[in-house]
C-alpha cells in the first residue's frame, strides 16, 4: 500500500507542477529571479558527476531558520565523520545562510519531490548518510536515498498536530518510510507520539531536546552598540521594558500602555517583527501622545520615551539592557517568538497564552516562576506591578536564566545518538 501512494504522489506530480508554473508565469516576483536557469537546473537535478560533491553527508533544511539552529551541529557532523558537507534547502535564502556556515563545501536547493529527480541527485551525489531536518518529511526523497542504501536520520525533528492529522490519511506511505529510518532525534514527547502514530518504530525515536536552544547567546554581538543608545537616550537610570518580535496588535496595547508607564518612568523600546511595516508603525506611533523615535532615521528626541528598533540583528543585544522583556507573537496568535533569547540574558519574560509554537519553554517558564503570562487585558498593569518590587523582579529573572540554561544540550544527545548507531553497524 506504502508503494502505491508513493506511486499516486509521483503520478500527481506533473499537474502540480503545471499550476506552480503558471503560478510562475502571472507572478510579479518573476521579475526579480534573475538566477532563475540555475535554480530550475537544481530544481530539477541537473547537476553532473564532474560537478557533484560525492560521499558527502546530505543535511537537507528548509530555510534559514532551520540552517542557523544546526550550524554548530554541522561542525560536529563533520569532526566525527571527517567528510564534506552538502546542505539543500527548500529556499534560496536558505541555500544563501547554508553558504556561509565555514563546515559547509557546497549549498544546493533541494531537488523538486518526484522520484525520478530525486533518484537522479542521489545516483550523481552518492551520499554517505541523510540528515533531515525539523519537519522537512518529502516522501520521495526519503524512499531515493533509503532505496539506495544511504542510512537516514531525522535530527531535530519535530511535527505539528495538524499534520500529523492530514499525513494520517496516507499513514502506509509514512509507516513505509519511517521503518527503514535510521535513527530519529526528536525534540520532544510530543513529536515522538506522533511520528509513533505515523508508524515510525519505537527502538529509533530518541528525544534529544531542541538544537535552536544551543544557540542561545548570552554575549551579543552588537552590546556596546545597545548600551551607547541607552545612554545617547540618557535612559540609564531609568527601567526599560524591551517588547521584542512585535505584531499589530502587541503594539496597539503598547501605545495604549506607553502613557501609564511613563508615568511611572518606564521607557519602552519594541521591535517589530516584519520591518516592511514601517509606514504603518510610524503613522501609529504618531497617534499616541508621547515623544518617540524610529532607530533607523535616527529620530531620537531629548524627551524620546518609546523606541521603534527597526534594525535587523538589534534584539538580542537590546534584551540585555532591559529591566524586563515582553516576547511577540504570544498576544497577537501567532505561536510566540523564542522566549528563551531575552531568558538567557537573565531578564524576566513576558508573553501571552498564544505559545504553540513554543510550548515547552512557555510551561518550563511558567513553572520555574521566570516567566509571566499577560494578555490584552492585564499587560499594563503587570509590567507595573513588576517594577514596584525590584527584588521579586531579580529572583524571576535569574530563574529564567536557569531555565534557559536547563534547555541546552541537544546538539551533543543527538551526536551521541548519531555515534550509538554507527557503533552498532560496524
Amino acid at each position: 500500500m506504502g508503494k502505491f501512494l508513493l506511486l499516486l504522489t509521483n503520478l500527481a506530480f506533473p499537474f502540480a507542477a503545471l499550476g506552480v508554473l503558471l503560478g510562475f508565469v502571472f507572478s510579479p516576483r518573476r521579475r526579480v529571479l534573475k538566477t532563475l536557469k540555475q535554480e530550475l537546473r537544481e530544481r530539477f537535478a541537473r547537476e553532473t558527476p564532474q560537478d557533484a560533491l560525492q560521499n558527502a553527508l546530505w543535511v537537507h533544511c528548509a530555510s534559514v531558520g532551520e540552517v542557523k539552529s544546526v550550524a554548530g551541529l554541522l561542525g560536529e557532523l563533520k569532526a566525527f565523520y571527517k567528510k564534506d558537507i552538502l546542505v539543500t534547502t527548500s529556499t534560496v535564502s536558505g541555500r544563501a545562510e547554508a553558504e556561509k556556515i565555514p563546515a559547509v563545501s557546497k549549498a544546493l536547493l533541494a531537488p523538486l519531490d518526484f522520484y525520478p529527480f530525486s533518484r537522479r541527485f542521489v545516483r550523481v551525489f552518492r551520499p554517505h548518510r541523510l540528515f533531515v531536518v525539523e519537519r522537512e518529511i518529502w516522501p520521495n526523497m526519503l524512499a531515493a536515498a533509503q532505496n539506495a542504501g544511504v542510512p537516514v536520520f531525522l535530527i531535530n525533528a519535530r511535527i505539528s498536530r495538524k499534520s500529523t492529522k492530514a499525513y494520517a490519511w496516507v499513514k502506509p506511505l509514512f509507516r513505509m518510510i519511517f521503518k527503514r529510518v535510521a535513527c530519529a532525534c526528536m525534540q520532544d514527547r510530543d513529536a515522538a507520539a506522533r511520528y509513533r502514530s505515523l508508524g515510525m518504530p519505537k527502538d529509533r525515536i530518541v528525544i534529544c531536546g531542541n538544537v535552536k536552544y544551543d544557540t542561545l547567546n548570552d554575549r551579543p554581538a552588537k552590546l556596546k552598540e545597545a548600551a551607547s543608545l541607552i545612554k545617547k537616550l540618557k535612559w540609564q537610570d531609568s527601567p526599560v521594558l524591551v517588547c521584542g518580535s512585535t505584531h499589530p496588535l502587541e503594539e496597539e496595547l503598547i501605545f495604549r500602555a506607553a502613557s501609564a508607564w511613563a508615568e511611572a518612568g518606564l521607557k519602552v523600546i519594541f521591535a517589530p517583527r516584519h520591518l516592511e511595516r514601517k509606514e504603518e508603525i510610524v503613522a501609529a506611533l504618531k497617534k499616541q501622545p508621547l515623544a518617540f523615535g524610529v532607530l533607523s532615521d535616527g529620530n531620537l528626541p531629548e524627551n524620546c520615551a518609546l523606541l521603534c528598533a527597526d534594525t535587523m540583528g538589534f534584539l538580542q543585544s537590546l534584551y540585555a539592557c532591559a529591566t524586563l522583556a515582553f516576547v511577540g507573537g504570544s498576544i497577537a496568535p501567532r505561536g510566540a517568538h523564542n522566549l528563551l533569547e531575552p531568558a538567557i540574558l537573565g531578564k524576566t519574560v513576558l508573553f501571552g497564552k498564544s505559545f504553540f509554537n513554543t510550548p515547552d519553554t512557555a510551561h518550563a517558564l511558567l513553572s520555574s516562576g521566570g516567566g509571566v503570562l499577560v494578555d490584552e487585558t492585564n499587560l499594563t498593569d503587570t509590567v507595573l506591578r513588576l517594577l514596584k518590587n525590584g527584588a521579586a523582579l531579580e529572583n524571576m529573572a535569574a530563574k529564567a536564566r536557569q531555565t534557559a540554561l536547563e534547555f541546552k544540550g541537544a546538539t551533543q544527545k543527538i551526536m551521541e545518538a548519531v555515534k550509538n548507531y554507527e557503533r552498532k553497524t560496524t
